[in-house]
């Protein structure tokens, strides 16, 4: 909007409130002349709404003459036409007044055979919100598509009852559920499932007066100490760390401890070597060991070596070996109960 300038008399009046603040009142007097200037306009406004979409023309009837044309219309009647049958020509009504065309009507056509629609599909989607058709074929034939969305969303419903995760078509069954096993969702089966627990079950330990006396012997084995896991509801392998002092007093030979499993001559569970020529007290670590008494085993996640049935309880023998080819029955052997431990994880198979 652009400035517009005039002359005015501008009067200002000062008073105070019961408060004592000051107020100041303008009051603006122009000359008469310029009082009765028109104002600038504003500011376009914004655009409307787009209005119907309407046809060029639209028949409505046949009319004898100029005389018989319908009254009473509007802006809204805009594109109506009348046959005028006196001349053979149009009365169109353009929103404001008629507009004549003698002779525009020509000779009335064949009739068309009856128009026929066959709905061949509907369509329903949850997940749509607009409806749509198609229709396709020309003639008199025509075949239809429709879709329709949903509805408006209802109230909410009560509560289901919980259902059970391994009756769900989205559960893989493959991995059996075990105690502690966390529930994921596997990428390669692209379901969800039970895995199992990364650190096993557990743990149990015992530490140095858990274990047997200290003691030294010329003897092929030493039992350091016995120990029980109470029975799982699962099968289950042991994972078995520890510490322990052993000796031997030959350099000739060497010792071997070790964690078995049930008995002093079940699998080996869990060890550790000392070197041939070895002659001293070792603070040896124990860990995770799978094996027999001629060579270690492989085992995978599914293989039965080295566990532990269900409903069964498990007991764990720590040994002091006596290995080697050179050595004699005098030879000794030694472990020491200070500072000796024993951790156990029961991994479920």
């Amino acid at each position: 909007m652009s400035d517009s300038l005039f002359p005015a008399h501008i009067t200002v009046d000062r008073t105070v409130d019961l408060d004592g603040v000051a107020v100041l009142t303008a009051a603006v007097t122009v000359a008469p002349e310029t009082a009765v200037l028109d104002l600038p306009k504003g500011p376009k406004g914004p655009d409307g709404p787009p209005g119907r979409p309407r046809t060029t023309f639209q028949k409505m009837g046949a009319i004898a003459n100029i005389a018989a044309r319908p009254t009473g219309l509007g802006a809204e009647d805009c594109g109506k036409w009348w046959h005028r049958l006196d001349d053979n020509g149009m009365d169109v009504w353009d929103g404001t007044g008629w507009r004549h065309s003698p002779n525009a009507v020509g000779a009335q056509g064949e009739i068309a055979a009856a128009n026929t629609i066959t709905v061949t599909d509907t369509k329903h989607d949850e997940k749509l919100t607009a409806a749509a058709v198609e229709i396709s074929g020309t003639g008199a034939a025509q075949q239809m598509k429709v879709t329709v969305p949903a509805g408006p969303t209802g109230v909410t419903g009560s509560a289901g009852e919980s259902g059970q995760i391994t009756a769900s078509p989205d559960y893989d069954p493959a991995t059996g559920v075990s105690n502690r096993a966390p529930f994921g969702f596997s990428v390669a089966a692209r379901k969800f499932r039970a895995s199992s627990p990364p650190n096993g079950y557990g743990p149990w330990a015992w530490y140095e007066t858990d274990f047997a006396a200290t003691v030294e012997a010329a003897t092929e084995k030493i039992v350091a100490g016995q120990f029980t896991v109470p029975a799982l509801p699962f099968v289950w392998r042991p994972i078995v760390y520890g510490h322990m002092f052993c000796s031997i007093d030959s350099s000739d030979a060497y010792f071997r401890a070790s964690v078995r499993l049930f008995t002093t001559e079940g699998v080996i569970v869990s060890g550790f070597r000392s070197k041939i020529g070895t002659n001293a007290n070792i603070y040896t670590a124990l860990a995770p060991l799978y094996a027999d008494d001629e060579s270690t085993r492989a085992v995978s996640p599914t293989s039965t070596y080295a566990t532990v049935p269900a409903g069964q309880p498990a007991n764990l023998v720590v040994c002091v070996e006596r290995l080697g080819a050179n050595f004699n029955s005098t030879v000794k052997i030694g472990f020491n109960q200070a500072a000796a431990s024993l951790v156990v994880f029961a991994q479920p198979v």
